[in-house]
């Protein structure tokens, strides 16, 4: 079987880690036997327009990008995102044209899962469209929702990250199948007598760091010995680590930048708590990993993140944009913590039904659904 994936987003040059959980799909639909073809706009000016990646054919549509993606342009660029369309629907009939996919699978249903649909429908290929959190945050407005509710109705089939994501009327009847987690992060012992909590958010406002940072002279007063690692890059990393300064918490807080795998699992080996300070979200695949690698979980109380951690019995939930409750959480993590049984349990649970090998699996049964209708 042929599948074209769209996707907004799919790392750009080697080491880039934006999209990294969808070329981690990709390839382990390729493990699986698949022909995996993908289509995703070029963002930067080193990107190729085609390439080969361990197998999996990637092609870039061009349009005016400036050398950032969309999401850290403030807010709609109209004439750039009306290039985008046109350039990626036009690219997307190439690609089937050319490769012949049995399946098209869109991720984030707007912009590119709409791209998605468009080309199915007018190619008579099946569409899946998955949403994953950010394009439902990006279309609360109009006319955004109303393209992305056009999407969803375009689409054979939709899937969510997340089953609050159902709330949104015209996902109700999405099947929910979450991002993976590698299996590398199962394997994890974390130091659970270390005073060490690690965060692992994109430096970027919906993720709120600067919560996190705020939250530190709160903690500290408290344990001293306390050592935090925000590691992550983005736009706001500067502002960031003057904050740091600002507060006197500099060697307290390491911001080791954009890390690959291998070192965020040596990182989670040298800490006990996990925090994520994100405003909104879909399924996060960083508490995923957390949880996996038996870190104690301490995220904002949002619906996403409810499912995932049961406050005060497998981690801790704090209001957002409180540094104070925040800090309290975080004091309560390295203190009392949870038991060693509780987080061993929870990450047994989720073995298999976040690794790669079994989300991989459930998206292969959506297809071979479309295949045959």
């Amino acid at each position: 079987m042929k599948v074209l994936v769209v996707t907004t987003s799919y790392p750009d040059v080697p080491g880039s880690t934006r999209g990294i959980f969808i070329r981690k799909l990709c390839l382990e639909l390729t493990r699986q036997g698949l022909d995996v073809v993908v289509l995703t706009p070029r963002i930067y000016a080193q990107s190729p327009l085609r390439e080969q990646d361990s197998g999996v054919t990637v092609y870039r549509f061009r349009f005016p990008s400036g050398n950032r993606p969309l999401n850290q342009v403030e807010g709609i660029p109209l004439v750039p995102m009306a290039i985008y369309m046109i350039s990626g629907f036009f690219t997307a009939l190439s690609c089937i044209i050319r490769e012949k996919p049995d399946v098209i699978h869109g991720n984030w249903i707007v912009p590119t899962g709409l791209l998605a649909a468009l080309a199915g429908r007018i190619t008579g290929v099946p569409v899946i469209n998955t949403a994953r959190g950010m394009d439902l945050r990006i279309s609360e407005q109009f006319p955004l929702r109303m393209l992305f509710d056009w999407a969803v109705k375009l689409s054979d089939e939709v899937s969510v990250v997340s089953a609050s994501m159902k709330n949104r009327p015209s996902l109700k009847d999405a099947e929910v199948i979450s991002s993976g987690v590698d299996d590398a992060f199962f394997a994890v012992t974390p130091n659970r007598t270390a005073q060490r909590v690690i965060s692992t958010r994109s430096l970027e406002a919906i993720y709120d760091i600067r919560t996190l940072i705020e939250s530190i002279p709160l903690v500290l007063e408290r344990i001293p010995g306390a050592r935090f690692v925000i590691a992550g890059a983005g736009s706001q990393e500067q502002e960031l680590k003057g904050r740091a300064a600002e507060l006197g918490i500099g060697s307290q807080v390491e911001f080791p930048g954009l890390v690959d795998t291998e070192r965020i699992l040596d990182l989670m080996h040298e800490s006990s708590v996990y925090v994520s300070c994100a405003v909104a979200d879909g399924t996060s695949i960083a508490l995923m990993e957390a949880i996996a690698a038996g870190l104690i979980p301490v995220v904002t109380d949002i619906e996403p993140n409810r499912p995932l951690v049961a406050g005060g019995k497998n981690g801790f939930l704090f209001r957002p944009g409180d540094e104070h409750d925040l800090a309290q959480k975080i004091i309560l993590a390295l203190t009392e913590g949870v038991p060693s049984p509780v987080l061993d349990q929870k990450r047994s649970d989720f073995k298999d039904m976040i690794r790669w090998s079994s989300v991989a699996n459930r998206v292969i049964s959506s297809y071979n659904r479309l295949a045959v209708k």
